[in-house]
């Protein structure tokens, strides 16, 4: 039996799995349930967290280990 590789993320902590190898912003919305007005942040090993906006494409082969994403809304500072 082939069964589809999925791919473990997080969002908030939250833990998620995908069966593509890319997740853009959109679908990261409707797979966490994120709403419009909340800002999505990729998690970056040494770097400033990266904004994921509807239109980004996260690769998750190049994440070693599950990629972590925040949720902030709008005006709020980056803890």
């Amino acid at each position: 039996m082939n069964h589809p590789k999925k791919y473990e993320l997080f969002v908030d902590g939250d833990k998620y799995e995908w069966e593509k190898s890319t997740i853009s912003g959109a679908e990261l919305r409707v797979l966490a349930g994120i709403p419009d007005s909340a800002e999505i942040f990729l998690k970056v090993p040494g770097k400033p967290d990266a904004e994921v906006t509807n239109d980004t494409v996260v690769d998750l082969e190049k994440h070693h280990g599950p990629a972590k994403f925040s949720t902030q809304s709008p005006g709020s500072q980056a803890g």
